[in-house]
């Protein structure tokens, strides 16, 4: 019995036991489940705190409902950042401390004169805009209508795919002031609200302004809110109203340029010296800034173009359709630009060029020296836009290679021979006209006959390749060496050379009485024979691709 009774008592100890083991750890969860801390702000003061369980959410409520008010401005919503980047929202579950920012509108108004500055590579009104037109009136106007009454300001535009745009405050040059607080100011990508229209690669005014990007063309309603005193308060909201207008773009002529700027003094050092993006010139055809185009393709903007240009380290630039300014100088035209990212290779040492710091893709010339640059353009048939692929050569490499050196001449005509601003030859007319020139089925490559140069097969010493030729030459006949190409220009029907790589770059240490260099006709490297004969010519290409020439009598 005594022992029955004791196994009773044990298990009944147990269950005891047991319940008060339960009780326990119940209470000791109880005590020890987790609260996080909700700080409301307003700038760096505290509105209030709310205390929530894990996984918990705050009732909604406003700064007056906890008595904080806030006199000239309106409550306009909570953020998760101080900036006001990101919403933040009352359905949020609470798992960390959190800090939760309030939005406050003032009540000044904002006078400033806000308008549209862009970009438009399918042709559309940004186009015509650009970022750096200044307020334009009208139709098709920049400047945004303000509403009465309100900070809010909107404008009505056809915008394109491959769009990109920004608002800010301009004055009558096209200059942007970004300064809040010296009443400018710049709104992009960081005031976007969401849509499915429109998109900015990253946010934040840390690292400046972002530009919007179209990715649905279509005729919209663009409003911006602003805030008179806070320059991180503010909204652009997309409406698509409809489909926008088409657009067609003549791209008939198209040829690109090197658009850049440089310090260096001549252009011995740079082709860039003294142009400041926008190098002062009459015309831009023959200009020392023109590529030159190698393909035959349909007059759409694409094809193929190349050119050499000397460069010095530190020069910056793009390629670029460029267009003569009224008031002087080039511009380059919008959605033509092509930039360090379409670089798809370089033939040379990786390092001789860089992206441009900052914002920018410009291409900058870490290392000086002569390269050929060919870019290839292509056309989207989706977005209506140009792509580029730029290669890039280091020439003196191109020239150490084998390649077919020719000769490109003519010959002066009787008056410029004679002419002392020209040729200022003493000959007489019926001798100079009675002999024929070498040349006279050459014209420079236009002709049906053009000269070759023989490679020789054991240089001299120090010499990658030489090339020799020998012309029986009468007065008049003017000319150079080069490796030539075909080139195809929309200001011109037919297919005629011109050099790639040229003797011009190099001058002759000596020359034989009869033949002179440099001569008063302008075109410097040019030959012109000044005493009827037969010269043998050798262009020699040292091992660093320095170019020389050396004449003499056959």
């Amino acid at each position: 019995m005594t022992r029955l009774k004791l196994r009773k008592f044990g298990a009944l100890m147990a269950a005891v036991m047991a319940l008060s083991l339960t009780l326990g750890v119940a209470a000791a969860c109880a005590e020890d489940e987790t609260k996080f801390t909700v700080t409301f702000y307003d700038g760096t003061t505290v509105i209030t705190e709310k205390e929530v369980e894990e996984g918990g959410k705050v009732a909604a409520f406003e700064p007056s409902d906890v008595g904080y008010e806030k006199e000239g401005f309106a409550f306009d919503g909570w953020y998760a950042t101080a900036d006001f980047t990101f919403d933040w929202s009352f359905d949020t579950a609470i798992d960390k401390d959190t800090n939760v920012y309030s939005m406050w509108t003032s009540s000044k108004e904002d006078t400033r004169q806000w308008t549209i500055a862009g970009s438009s590579s399918a042709g559309g009104p940004l186009a015509a805009i650009g970022w750096n037109g200044g307020p334009i009136e009208g139709e098709n106007g920049n400047i945004l209508k303000k509403t009465e009454g309100k900070n809010e300001f909107t404008i009505t535009i056809d915008l394109y795919v491959g769009d990109q745009f920004q608002f800010c405050i301009q004055d009558e040059e096209g200059v942007w002031n970004t300064d809040d607080a010296s009443g400018g100011g710049a709104r992009g990508g960081q005031y976007l609200e969401e849509n499915e229209y429109m998109s900015a690669p990253g946010t934040g005014l840390g690292d400046g302004q972002v530009n919007i990007t179209v990715s649905v063309s279509g005729n919209y309603t663009l409003t911006l809110t602003t805030d008179a005193e806070d320059k991180n308060v503010g909204s652009i909201k997309v409406v698509r109203n409809g489909d926008a207008a088409e657009v067609t773009i003549d791209r008939s002529d198209y040829t690109w340029y090197i658009y850049g700027n440089s310090s260096a003094e001549t252009n011995a050092e740079s082709v860039l010296a003294g142009t400041n993006w926008g190098a002062n010139v009459t015309s831009l055809q023959y200009s020392a800034y023109e590529m030159f185009k190698i393909s035959d393709n349909e007059a759409d903007g694409t094809g193929t173009w190349t050119q050499t240009w000397k460069l010095a380290e530190g020069d910056e630039f793009l390629l670029a359709y460029c267009l003569l300014k009224e008031e002087g100088g080039i511009a380059a035209q919008d959605g033509t630009m092509f930039y360090y990212p379409d670089i798809d290779e370089f033939n040379g040492e990786d390092a001789a060029f860089k992206k441009a710091d900052g914002m920018g893709s410009n291409i900058v010339v870490v290392e000086g020296g002569t390269y050929t640059f060919t870019l290839t353009v292509t056309l989207n048939s989706e977005t209506n836009t140009l792509e580029g692929s730029i290669e890039v050569d280091k020439t003196a490499d191109l020239l150490t290679s084998d390649q077919e050196w020719k000769v490109l001449g003519g010959r002066l005509s009787y008056a410029q021979a004679v002419d002392p601003a020209t040729g200022n030859l003493t000959i007489d007319e019926a001798a100079y006209n009675g002999k024929t020139s070498v040349f006279a089925d050459n014209n420079f490559g236009v002709g049906g006959t053009v000269q070759k140069l023989t490679a020789v097969s054991s240089p001299a010493a120090g010499m990658a390749r030489e090339y020799e030729v020998t012309l029986e030459l009468v007065e008049g006949d003017y000319f150079y060496f080069c490796i030539p190409m075909a080139i195809h220009a929309p200001y011109r029907e037919d297919t005629y050379y011109s050099p790639a790589y040229t003797s011009k770059l190099a001058v002759a240490d000596e020359l034989l009485d009869g033949v002179v260099s440099d001569w008063a006709w302008g075109n410097g490297g040019n030959l012109l024979c000044t005493k009827a004969g037969t010269y043998t010519f050798k262009v020699s290409v040292a091992a660093d691709g320095t170019l020389s020439l050396t004449v003499t009598n056959a």
